[in-house]
């Protein structure tokens, strides 16, 4: 039976043209959904998939067109099923009992706040125009055009203010020469 034939068998409900069509076109649209079941398709997905792509075309029989091939239709079928199986496999992926806590300790925020006001303590112990750069940059993040501006500084006198007032904050937390503890802000 061509397959003209085999989709107006199909569309009066003969079950024979079903078990034809899934002779023909099992190995197709197994590939198909391989494919998008991809890279590495288990085993039951892909029954899954198959087996209900043919269900769908036995549901959709009436609407086939007998002139049209069989083939993009299952293709199309095929990939959206597959597609849709990922989709809920890994929405009901697990998720492990036991994540790790990426919030700092106790250990560690105290040793932060210690570094913090030791730090202020410092940037208030320097010299205007510096302390007042270095409080509205670094601590209320403004942007250094405008510090810059309304300090009377051009911005590349800013920047090497900044540069040299993080290096006398750094030898003054780590010492001189020694490795730097704090990380630099550029």
């Amino acid at each position: 039976m061509d397959e003209t034939g085999l989709v107006l068998a199909l569309a009066q409900g003969d079950r024979a043209a079903l078990e034809d069509t899934i002779r023909r076109y099992t190995h197709y649209v197994a590939a198909v959904a391989a494919r998008a079941l991809a890279p590495e398709p288990l085993r039951e997905d892909l029954e899954e998939v198959v087996s209900d792509t043919f269900l769908a075309l036995w549901r959709s029989r009436e609407s086939l067109d007998p002139v049209r091939s069989l083939r993009p239709w299952l293709a199309v079928t095929a990939r959206n099923l597959a597609i849709d199986r990922v989709r809920r496999r890994r929405e009901t992926d697990a998720i492990p009992d036991h994540l790790p806590d990426s919030r700092p300790g106790p250990e560690e925020l105290a040793e932060r706040n210690q570094l913090h006001s030791q730090l202020r303590r410092l940037v208030d112990g320097m010299e205007e125009p510096d302390r007042t750069l270095f409080r509205r940059y670094y601590f209320e993040e403004e942007p250094l055009h405008q510090v810059a501006k309304e300090l009377g500084l051009n911005q590349a006198t800013a920047r090497t203010r900044l540069a040299r007032g993080r290096h006398k904050l750094r030898e003054a937390l780590c010492g001189k020469g020694g490795t730097p503890c704090v990380q630099s802000h550029s």
